[in-house]
């Protein structure tokens, strides 16, 4: 066996060797060629041959003679010589005579030479082939031969080079696997199949992606031609292919250029818009379209195609002749207002560029911006410098009325100072101030002042939402809030009075309401003789007006309860459980009664109160679901006796402050309470009982009495320390007093007054200890 396949090899190097044609068939199959052989049948390269069905080199009509003749003849004889045809590579026959040689029962020995006198047509032929195929590798392109079995048949080395397969390998793909996956589906789709000549007729001359060995995708333009071998009548598929990688990145670079051009010229924040040479407007982008009012359902602009001069709001205002000039080659620049055909109003600044191809004008691009809001912002900063110096005379008078307020000692005083200093001013004709009548709904006049013709006298205003009480005066009272007729010509809420109004040149008119806490006084009318006479900031400084007022009137009864030579008592018997002193004592069979109570400086109040009967701290659980009582807190704990401290914000006592009441006795045992509260001889005595009823409706005013107190010496001394001592310290002083912080031992620390207070236990010591200081000096002068 191995002296046989020794024999071979020599075999295989002599056929190497020689200079005719030779080939070794191993099975069906050339197994080693020599050059002359691979040359013969249109191989540049013997490998290329190598592993190639044997008789796939023969003509299709000497195949069956292979079968039926020679092989016979080599297995009986040993050997055949004949003349054959046989097949080149690009399909051309040769006639040529043949030597065969059975080596074993599956090896051959083929020694071949061109017939005579197709010898030297043959060499020619191939030197003609030689020359094709080196002229094909010298083209920098893929040049391709596919024959109609979609084989490929002639290919130059550029193919090799871009996809990186060997002649071999190349020979033996299907020639749609070079091309990209998708292409091949599309030469399926269109009824091609997978015939690789099919498929390269159906990409005609455009484009597609080559698939190289390694997978990569190189695009390439594809142009070819179909034609048929005379000879043969074979048919074939030529055609070229060509590196376009660069031509496509420069493509797809100036798709991106052009794509981003154009989205900053449709999205650039000003109007554009292309002129013809004939200055007709060509194209308009999208905020050229906003600006113009393009409504949604039109496409495109009714103006497209139309002479930008002949526009009427261009023809109007004397532009025309302005962009005539465009034509000339001038860069123009302009500012004009504006009305598109669809009623839309702009003011526009721009400027416009000719263009030129050739040295010819081609026509130009108009860059325009709205400045409508800028030009609103201007006039709108005009009318503030205005309206600003109006403002400043306004803050000035009412700086001044703040100031007289405080000299006044009565509330008729404050309220009648206010009217005159506003009709005074050449800002307003009138003003007047009026309250709610006793037990109804008409607010009545007060106070008036200025020219009004007996306008106040007339009208009526009430507080109810009927028709009279919509007007400035009833909605400013019930909402606690300034309001202003801007226009009193068109304004439906003043109706009722708008015929009086204008016939003494009234054109607008504000209300402002008097309030302190939650309690409104009355309200304050102001009229003017201009329309939109009250701004936003001018309705800003009436209400710090209405509340400073507010504050005085307050301010003057507290002051009345204080000093008044007469004073009214008020005696409530109240049995609502909607007040936590009486629900509390009700619902734990006690007794309570309130020591004393103190205003803090966040508003709220803060109650003392002992308890007998009942645990503080039961108490003190009822008093924490109740919505009025923000906290609860026990001073002292004695078993069935105690002190406690609640912090409150409801209508028990602050209906009591803001009409300058104050209480002082109440208790409440086993659900019944009675109270006693004392109220200057000016105190709306009805009002406070009917608010007060209104709040806790199981209540009842069982006795009012009226007695005198004189002015005597301890109320001055109490002025004299309440007028030395800041609030913080007052509140600092009572809440240790109620507190038991004086006691001893101590009902409360100087930290539980502290925390009550929301400040430091140091900040506390300080505003005690100053206090007491100033207590020990009134104290100690009155000794003296």
């Amino acid at each position: 066996m191995g002296d046989g396949a020794g024999a071979i090899r020599e075999r295989e190097r002599v056929s190497t060797a020689s200079t005719d044609a030779i080939a070794i068939v191993d099975g069906e199959r050339h197994g080693a060629v020599n050059a002359a052989y691979a040359d013969l049948y249109g191989f540049s390269r013997p490998d290329d041959l190598v592993g190639e069905p044997w008789d796939r080199r023969l003509a299709e009509d000497e195949r069956s003679r292979l079968e039926r003749e020679i092989l016979p003849s080599c297995r009986s004889e040993g050997y055949w010589r004949g003349t054959i045809t046989g097949r080149r590579r690009d399909g051309t026959t040769v006639s040529h005579e043949l030597s065969i040689a059975r080596l074993t029962d599956d090896q051959y020995v083929c020694t071949a030479r061109e017939a005579a006198g197709e010898e030297r047509t043959g060499r020619d032929a191939r030197e003609h082939t030689r020359l094709l195929e080196r002229a094909f590798d010298a083209v920098e392109d893929i040049v391709y031969v596919f024959d109609e079995d979609g084989d490929a048949v002639l290919w130059n080395a550029t193919l090799r080079e871009v996809t990186g397969y060997t002649d071999s390998e190349i020979a033996g793909l299907e020639p749609a696997e070079l091309i990209a996956p998708e292409e091949r589906e599309r030469g399926s789709d269109s009824g091609s199949g997978s015939d690789a000549g099919g498929c390269l007729d159906q990409l005609g001359d455009r484009q597609v992606d080559l698939v190289t060995k390694d997978g990569e995708r190189v695009p390439h333009e594809f142009r070819g031609t179909t034609f048929e071998d005379r000879e043969t009548g074979r048919i074939y598929r030529c055609g070229v292919a060509r590196d376009v990688t660069d031509r496509t990145e420069r493509e797809r670079q100036l798709r991106t250029t052009r794509r981003f051009n154009e989205e900053l010229v449709e999205n650039a924040p000003f109007g554009m818009f292309r002129l013809d040479d004939e200055l007709r407007i060509t194209y308009e982008n999208q905020r050229a379209e906003e600006i113009i009012g393009l409504p949604e359902n039109e496409q495109e602009s009714e103006a497209i195609g139309t002479d930008i001069r002949d526009l009427p709001s261009i023809a109007e205002t004397g532009q025309a002749d302005l962009f005539t000039r465009l034509k000339d080659g001038e860069t123009i620049e302009f500012e004009f207002p504006f009305e598109s055909i669809y009623g839309k109003e702009a003011y526009f600044t721009g400027r416009g560029v000719p263009l030129y191809r050739d040295d010819e004008f081609e026509g130009a691009i108009l860059m325009a911006i709205d400045i409508s809001e800028r030009r609103r912002r201007e006039r709108q900063l005009e009318r503030q410098r205005d309206e600003l110096e109006t403002l400043n005379r306004i803050n000035e008078l009412l700086l001044e009325i703040t100031r007289d307020l405080f000299a006044s000692p009565t509330r008729t005083e404050i309220e009648q100072t206010v009217c005159d200093r506003l009709a005074t001013s050449d800002l307003y004709q009138f003003a007047w101030i009026g309250a709610p009548e006793t037990g109804g709904q008409r607010i009545v006049p007060r106070a008036n002042a200025g020219i009004d013709e007996g306008y106040v006298e007339t009208v009526t205003v009430t507080t109810a939402g009927e028709e009279t009480g919509q007007g400035p005066a009833g909605r400013a009272f019930r909402s606690g809030e300034v309001q202003v007729s801007q226009n009193i010509r068109t304004d439906p809420t003043f109706e009722p009075w708008r015929d009086a109004a204008l016939e003494r040149g009234v054109e607008s008119a504000a209300a402002v309401p008097l309030v302190h806490g939650d309690r409104t006084y009355g309200i304050l009318a102001v009229y003017a003789t201009r329309p939109l006479a009250f701004s936003r900031r001018e309705q800003s400084g009436f209400e710090v007006l209405g509340e400073a007022v507010g504050f005085a009137i307050n301010a003057i009864e507290e002051h009345a309860l204080l000093f008044a030579d007469t004073i009214v008592e008020l005696e409530f018997e109240v049995t609502d459980s909607g007040l936590v002193f009486v629900r509390a004592s009700d619902r734990l069979a006690c007794e309570i009664d309130i020591t004393g109570y103190v205003e803090s400086a966040s508003g709220t109040w803060s109650v003392y109160l002992t308890v007998d009967g009942a645990e503080p701290a039961a108490v003190r659980e009822v008093a924490t679901a109740d919505p009025d009582v923000e906290r609860a807190r026990v001073v002292a704990d004695e078993g069935e006796t105690g002190l406690l401290e609640f912090a409150m914000n409801g209508p028990a006592v602050t209906e009591l402050a803001e009409h300058g009441a104050m209480l002082t006795s109440g208790y409440a045992d086993d659900g019944r309470g009675r109270f006693c509260i004392e109220a200057p001889q000016t105190t709306d005595i009805r009002q406070l009982s009917d608010r007060l009823q209104t709040a806790y409706p199981k209540s009842t005013l069982v006795a009012q009495r009226e007695f005198d107190r004189p002015v005597q010496k301890p109320i001055e001394i109490r002025q004299s320390i309440a007028d030395r001592l800041t609030d913080r310290q007052q509140e600092a002083l009572q809440r240790a007093y109620h507190a038991g912080y004086f006691e001893w031992p101590r009902r409360s620390t100087a930290g539980d007054i502290a925390d009550s207070m929301d400040i430091s236990e140091t900040t506390f010591h300080y505003h005690l200890r100053n206090a007491l200081e100033t207590l020990a000096t009134a104290f100690v002068g009155e000794l003296h």
